[in-house]
């Protein structure tokens, strides 16, 4: 039968244990300092292991990374209770890792007697955490443009009106549609008119403040949300800059191309105070533009609700794809 008496605890023996261990882990004291540390923390922080053992981090992390490491030590040493955190850390090369901590207590024998500390076990979690965000950038932003799409569009929206009903503040709600767009892709090809719709996203970018949001729906339809204005005066001031700013010729191989916009603008609360309102009434704006010749904008009218429903707004087709990026 196996006996434990065989093993000496020993330093060296926890040493090795330690090592064995391929995450990062260290044991502190009740002043913090390093009382043990395996190779993978060494590897980790990029120096030998005598330069972290005694050390509390001083001069090795920031003081604002080491406030919340002893703060969660001073909590374990004082409840007993083992702890569970996701924070930042500067690693070897001075790079930011985000790693998940688990400290629990532990009593070990020294030379004055039984004393406790910390085992604190480090997970790498940087390289997941960026896929997530990866993830969910992806989700949220369309391929072609990297702008916000019409999901993520939806729910700033939904947030904007929200917010404009309690501060009292005007929204408005900027739809765009190139015009005269499918030619260009039969004439020069897909890849010419991906590279129109980059521009087009980087120019859209460029008019509004900070805070705004551009948005592509699909197609060559975008979409803009405009905070905190005063009145009517200023959505068109922007519609207005919008139609100068895509009416530019883009340099494009083999040859320069023209095209134009049309704008429609609707107001929140005078033009509705919901998302769904909002994004109709913008949009029978925008077709009484496309319907009048196109290259302009209008702010909606109640006479508009005899129109009948762009492109943009259109129920799905057959396939169940919405009839987008079509002209009336």
């Amino acid at each position: 039968m196996f006996a434990q008496s065989t093993i000496i605890p020993t330093v060296e023996v926890l040493q090795a244990l330690l090592d064995s261990i391929p995450n990062p882990v260290i044991v502190i004291d009740r002043e913090h300092r390093l009382v043990l540390v395996n190779q993978a923390m060494a590897d980790f922080m990029g120096r030998p292991r005598e330069a972290l053992l005694g050390q509390t981090g001083a001069g090795l992390l920031p003081q604002a990374q080491l406030e919340v490491f002893w703060r969660i030590d001073d909590q374990v040493f004082a409840t007993g209770l083992p702890n569970e955190n996701e924070e930042i850390v500067t690693g070897a090369g001075g790079r930011q890792r985000i790693v998940i901590t688990r400290k629990r207590l532990i009593h070990l024998d020294t030379a004055e007697g039984r004393a406790p500390f910390i085992v604190a076990v480090i997970s790498d979690v940087t390289r997941f955490r960026e896929a997530e965000a990866r993830a969910h950038h992806l989700a949220a932003h369309d391929l072609l443009t990297g702008l916000p799409n019409r999901g993520q569009l939806t729910l700033r929206l939904a947030q904007a009106l929200a917010a404009a009903r309690s501060s009292g503040e005007v929204v408005g709600l900027l739809l765009v549609d190139l015009d005269g767009f499918k030619p260009i892709n039969d004439q020069f090809g897909h890849l010419v008119g991906d590279n129109v719709l980059r521009i087009v996203a980087r120019r859209l970018s460029g008019v509004i403040r900070a805070g705004d949001t551009v948005a592509r729906l699909g197609g060559d339809e975008f979409c803009v949300i405009q905070l905190g204005i005063r009145d009517a005066a200023q959505a068109l001031h922007l519609a207005d800059r919008i139609v100068a700013a895509i009416g530019h010729p883009f340099a494009t191989d083999p040859e320069p191309i023209v095209v134009s916009a049309s704008v429609g603008v609707a107001l929140c609360p005078f033009d509705g105070d919901d998302p769904e309102t909002l994004l109709d009434r913008a949009d029978r704006a925008l077709y009484a533009v496309k319907h009048a010749g196109r290259g302009s904008y209008r702010r909606y009218e109640a006479s508009m609700q005899r129109l009948s429903a762009s492109p943009v707004m259109r129920p799905a087709g057959p396939d169940g794809a919405a009839a987008a990026g079509g002209e009336p």
